[in-house]
Formats: C-alpha cells, sequence, structure tokens
C-alpha cells in the first residue's frame, strides 16, 4: 500500500509542475502576441508613409515637367482678354458649365471663370468667357439682356469694362478747365480782376411767388378783414381769375344748376364731361358736383377749382331755357331719363 501510494505520488507530482509551468507562461505569450501585433502594425504604417513618399515625389516631378513650359506672357494674357466677355447679373447658383452651354452658339468657348470670394468663397455674380476667337465676341455681345437662370444677364467687352472708368476720365479732363473757370482760386493770395461770379442756376419750373409791395395796414394785423382777405390773396392769381368768371353770380359765364362741364385733370381720369348737379360757393372751398353715365353706371364726381390739380374748367352747354327752377339737381339720380333729356338740350 505504501509503495503504490509513493508511486501515484511520484506520478502526479510532475503533471502539478507542467500545471503550474503552463501557467506561469501565459502572460508571456500573450505579452509576446502584442509586441508582435505592434510591429505589424508599425511594418504597415511604415509601408504606407513609403508610398505616400513616393506619390510625393512622383507629383513633385510632374509638377516640375509641367512648370517647364513657359508661362504665358503680356501678349498672350492681352490676346486671352481679347477674346473674352464680362457676364454680370450671374445666378450665383449658375455653374460654369450653364454659362457654357447658354452662350454655346455663339462659338468655341475655351475657358468660363466664376470670379467668388476670396474670404467666404461665395460667388460675386458675373463671370468671364474666353471664346477661341475674337470673332465670336460680336455674337456674344448679342445675349446682352438675355434671361439666364431667371435673371437678365449684362454682356459686354471685356476692355470696355477695363477701361470705362479710364476713358470717362479722360473725357472728363478736357472739360474740367470750363467748369473751374471762374471758380477756382490761384496760388496768390489777391483776386482775379478778369473772374466775374457768375449766377446761380436757378430752376426755371419753380414757382416764385411775387412779394407783397406794400405792408398789411393794422386793423388786418388785429385781425379785423382777416377772411376777405385771405379770400383776395390765398388763391393764385389763375385761380382768383376762374372763380370770378365761372363761379360769381354776376359773371355771365357763370356755371349753373344743369350746364354741361369739361374738367380738365392733371390725374386719372384727366378729363371728366358732366351734369353739375350743384355748385357750393366758398371761396377758395368753391366745390362743384359733376355726374353721367359710364357704362351705364351712374358716375360722380366733387371738383374744386382752386385745386393745383385742376387744369381747366369749360362750359360746354348752358342749361335748358337758361336757367333750372331748382339749384340743387340731386333728383336727377333717380331719374335717368330727365338726365339725359338735360344733356340733349331739352327740358321737359
Amino acid at each position: 500500500m505504501t509503495e503504490e501510494a509513493a508511486a501515484t505520488a511520484t506520478t502526479t507530482q510532475p503533471t502539478a509542475t507542467i500545471g503550474a509551468e503552463s501557467i506561469l507562461d501565459d502572460p508571456e505569450e500573450a505579452e509576446t502576441q502584442e509586441i508582435l501585433l505592434m510591429k505589424q502594425r508599425v511594418a504597415e504604417m511604415e509601408a504606407e508613409a513609403e508610398k505616400l513618399r513616393q506619390l510625393q515625389a512622383a507629383a513633385e516631378a510632374g509638377d516640375s515637367t509641367a512648370g517647364s513650359a513657359p508661362p504665358e506672357s503680356e501678349d498672350d494674357k492681352a490676346a486671352a482678354d481679347g477674346r473674352s466677355v464680362y457676364v454680370g447679373n450671374v445666378d450665383y447658383s449658375a455653374t460654369p458649365e450653364d454659362i457654357q452651354a447658354h452662350f454655346q452658339a455663339c462659338g468655341t468657348i475655351n475657358r468660363v471663370t466664376i470670379l467668388c470670394d476670396k474670404f467666404t468663397g461665395h460667388p460675386k455674380g458675373y463671370a468671364y468667357v474666353e471664346f477661341a476667337e475674337p470673332e465670336h465676341i460680336d455674337a456674344a455681345l448679342t445675349m446682352d439682356n438675355s434671361l439666364f437662370h431667371g435673371r437678365l444677364i449684362k454682356a459686354c467687352f471685356f476692355f470696355y469694362v477695363l477701361f470705362d472708368a479710364k476713358k470717362t476720365l479722360l473725357m472728363l479732363l478736357p472739360n474740367l478747365s470750363k467748369w473751374t473757370a471762374g471758380t477756382a482760386r490761384t496760388m496768390s493770395t489777391a483776386s482775379s480782376k478778369t473772374s466775374s461770379p457768375k449766377p446761380y442756376p436757378f430752376s426755371k419750373t419753380a414757382l416764385v411767388l411775387p412779394e407783397a409791395r406794400s405792408p398789411p395796414p393794422k386793423p388786418l394785423l388785429q385781425g379785423k378783414g382777416l377772411m376777405p382777405h385771405l379770400l383776395k390773396t390765398l388763391p393764385p392769381q389763375q385761380k382768383q381769375t376762374m372763380l370770378r368768371n365761372l363761379f360769381s353770380r354776376k359773371s355771365p359765364n357763370c356755371i349753373l344748376p344743369g350746364s354741361i362741364v369739361n374738367a380738365t385733370l392733371e390725374h386719372a381720369p384727366f378729363q371728366f364731361t358732366g351734369v353739375v348737379l350743384g355748385v357750393r360757393r366758398r371761396g377758395p372751398d368753391t366745390s362743384l358736383v359733376l355726374r353721367n353715365v359710364v357704362q351705364r353706371m351712374g358716375v360722380e364726381m366733387q371738383i374744386y377749382p382752386c385745386s393745383p390739380h385742376v387744369k381747366e374748367l369749360k362750359v360746354v352747354r348752358q342749361p335748358p331755357r337758361g336757367r333750372m327752377r331748382r339749384a340743387k339737381l340731386f333728383y336727377l339720380r333717380d331719374s335717368p331719363e330727365k338726365m339725359s333729356a338735360i344733356a340733349g338740350g331739352s327740358r321737359k
């Protein structure tokens, strides 16, 4: 029994030592595996870096070969500008392909350039179209004010845009001496005897009312007789003449109810002819009511002769038999047959 137990003990002891050794070796194997993975990743990164170096070297070689070509001279740039057209009011969403398709019928296009802001990168709203031949410029200029993306674009010659300000300055220089003649001051402090001041160019259409020649009387300054004074002086001279001739009861050309009057206005309807239904005499606030039938509908207008919008009042026809029985003819609104009889020149 003791020998068997010793044998079993001797047989089981190596297995225990082997298991312990395996347990101790597991962390070392994990560390070695991590190190191998890290080395593999480093190798991959070095390979990618080498590829990038090769691509960069190839790109630099291509740039060097492209840079070996001679750059554009000033003559080439001037020739390209001579074949270019300025396009303004371009839609911000437009692309060079859209502009090329719009001007394709004019001729062969070499390049389309849309200018953008250097800070924001947004388009500025204008572009340049370079054609292959200068003869295509005339056809492109016919596209001026054409509709492009819902906008009327502006197409003009590129040289005209560049030298427009210069030409304007050259045009102003010959006349600058004429404009400053008599107004420019010389270097000396003494005034020039030959130069004479020119009168100020006042507007010829401005209305300058004449000043009162005589001062108002003292009772008027105290408020006595103010309203009669305003009736005589407030309306302009032309309106006063109209009031005296057409609205004075003593005038032979007085407008009476039942008369046919033609009014000329400065605004729509510009002219209106109708039968006078009534006259309201209130000095500068005098008015009359005209009635007419327009497209089977009665239309009335109250006209103020002293208004600046009234140009002229003309009596076309006096009332039948000289005078109507009533001073106000508002009953004609309900009697169109009587109104047509008055317009025809007879009274029923």
